[in-house]
């Protein structure tokens, strides 16, 4: 367990299997000195959020990522960053147009890290009805097998949504959200990646391991009674809770409760302790 303490905010109670992770704006402080990421992992090397992150994803095999719209967008947008910032490529196919390149260039800029480099490594398809979402998600695995630069995480952006439209008949529903299903399953066997399906929200939802598609984790992000938010991972029964920084307050330490785990005490965020608010 992990506990956070700040002269700004007062925690609440932790429960077995939780942490609490303070963020600055626009989630992580300037980070120019990022690591790539070995082989084989999704996010750059340390901090702690970031090994937290990578335990959620499996090969061949989906996380399903659901929570208030803004909160789910913001948060996206940082893992899509956080990806190209490890120099790994993500293949996205947007069926909520929630996309924002302006987001993930506020991060780069944050982070010290080339816009266009970023960018590049994020392969977008949007679609705009059902139908093109059919086509999105039929077509995906045969795009991902042609690509000279394979993709390391796979995203697909509330593929369901447009299937809650009024111009979607009842029949074609029933018919066509089983098949996008079965296509995303078929994609996760042909290429044995880790895809994370995002909802944005009730609409649209349906049962995705009814369709077949397996889930790694049920990630949920939920506003926190600190004004932060809660990232909840249901199945290993772990949670973090992300706050913003308050003004002229730029470094994180993380306080472990337990004095027998690794470590013992504090860990600093990958360099020398500094303090972590200005007078």
């Amino acid at each position: 367990m992990f506990e956070v303490e700040s002269p700004q905010y007062e925690l609440p109670a932790t429960r077995p299997g939780s942490s609490a992770i303070l963020l600055p704006r626009p989630l992580l402080r300037p980070a120019s000195e990022l690591a790539r990421a070995p082989h084989g992992r999704l996010f750059p090397l340390a901090p702690h959020l970031y090994s937290w992150l990578e335990r959620r994803f499996a090969p061949g095999e989906a996380t399903y990522l659901s929570g208030p719209a803004g909160a789910v967008h913001g948060f996206v947008s940082f893992l899509l960053a956080a990806v190209a910032a490890a120099e790994r490529t993500v293949s996205l196919r947007d069926g909520a147009n929630r996309f924002s390149p302006y987001a993930i260039a506020t991060l780069a800029r944050r982070w010290d890290v080339p816009v266009e480099d970023l960018l590049l490594r994020i392969r977008l398809a949007r679609a705009f009805t059902a139908h093109q979402m059919v086509t999105l998600a039929e077509t995906w695995r045969d795009d991902e097998v042609g690509e000279s630069t394979p993709a390391d995480l796979l995203v697909a952006g509330d593929p369901a949504l447009l299937f809650a439209e009024e111009e979607v008949e009842p029949y074609e529903r029933a018919a066509l959200v089983p098949y996008v299903a079965r296509c995303l399953k078929d994609l996760l066997r042909v290429t044995n990646l880790p895809l994370l399906l995002v909802r944005y929200s009730s609409l649209g939802d349906f049962e995705w391991e009814g369709g077949g598609v397996p889930f790694h984790e049920v990630l949920t992000l939920r506003p926190s009674e600190s004004g932060g938010v809660l990232l909840e991972a249901g199945r290993a029964r772990e949670r973090l809770e992300l706050l913003e920084l308050a003004p002229h307050q730029h470094h994180l330490e993380e306080y472990e409760l337990d004095p027998a785990a690794a470590g013992g005490g504090v860990e600093p965020w990958d360099g020398p302790s500094l303090p972590t608010a200005m007078p």
